[in-house]
């Protein structure tokens, strides 16, 4: 497979990035802008954002972190020791992953998760009042908390690469300048507490009480009943999945929505044709993001005003 800039000029490919352009996972909004959808579980979207960045070599890779967890991710890979920089990312990778295993994964995960909770309670407080504590209790602490029951399942049955660090160190392989994209967990955290109104905290809370007892459908990415590990990353990795989690999202509680998902969608966006334009050469930009946000970021940086569900089986031709 062969991808064309704007100048014609043929980018080096790889026949592994081609399921991810027929499935929609990669789509190329701009000639030099290349956008990856990525899930958070297992390790196959890690391995997609090393193939990418090695493909394109590109000139900027954009990442779904704030500055803060960049700068974390960054110093733990400055620090990682010489051999394992030579064996790789995925040595380092698994090597952690064979440590937390030796400590009971599943108890330890729980543990860490209820430890969080009065740090989780105090930066919402401080930062977002009674509505800070609601959201970074209620949605974030819960939503850590179920990851943390089902933690050593996963490690067991599908070992995670994080694919913010996977990208991360690739481009710094390639010498690729690294740009973080999202929002503080702090600013998150205020940006809720100022656009949420009381009604829209009530139908919240109902709406969060009656999934959770099945009265209303729950989040289509949400983890079915007997559904395996590996088949729910496959579910979710489907283009199809995101598209329906995010309508869920925008019906269950649009202002939330647009917090959580359409006000990032812009900040990624601006940021990813910012470090575009800053390219005084025909090399691309990589932006990796999690697959919720690929249609917004698409339809915004993209031109001609094709909407991205038709425009990415093109993008590529």
């Amino acid at each position: 497979l062969l991808m064309n800039n704007s100048n014609g000029m043929t980018l080096p490919s790889s026949k592994n990035l081609e399921p991810l352009i027929s499935s929609g996972l990669l789509v190329r909004p701009r000639p030099n802008l290349y956008l990856l959808g990525t899930v958070h579980i297992g390790s196959k979207s890690a391995d997609d954002a090393q193939m990418l960045i090695e493909a394109v070599q590109p000139a900027n890779v954009v990442v779904e972190v704030p500055p803060s967890r960049l700068k974390r991710i960054q110093q733990k890979l400055a620090n990682m020791g010489d051999e394992k920089k030579r064996e790789g990312f995925n040595s380092a990778i698994f090597a952690r992953s064979e440590k937390a295993g030796e400590k009971t994964s599943k108890q330890t995960g729980f543990i860490d998760a209820v430890i969080m909770f009065p740090t989780m309670a105090s930066a919402g407080y401080s930062n977002g009042g009674i509505s800070g504590l609601i959201f970074s209790t209620v949605i974030v602490w819960s939503s850590l908390l179920k990851r943390s029951v089902t933690n050593s399942e996963e490690m067991e049955k599908l070992p995670r690469k994080n694919e913010f660090e996977a990208a991360i160190h690739a481009a710094e392989r390639i010498g690729a300048n690294v740009i973080a994209a999202d929002i503080e967990f702090e600013d998150l955290v205020s940006s809720v507490a100022k656009s949420l109104k009381p009604l829209a905290w009530a139908n919240l809370l109902i709406t969060v009480l009656s999934e959770s007892i099945g009265l209303q459908p729950s989040d289509p990415v949400r983890r079915r009943k007997g559904e395996s590990m590996v088949d729910w990353e496959i579910r979710r990795r489907d283009i199809s999945t995101a598209r329906s989690s995010r309508h869920h999202a925008e019906n269950a509680n649009p202002e939330l929505s647009k917090v959580l998902v359409d006000n990032r969608d812009k900040q990624i966006s601006r940021i990813c044709l910012e470090a575009l334009e800053k390219v005084d050469d025909d090399r691309a930009t990589v932006c990796i993001v999690g697959l919720v946000h690929l249609d917004g970021i698409m339809d915004i940086c993209e031109e001609g005003g094709i909407k991205s569900k038709a425009k990415s089986h093109f993008l590529f031709k």
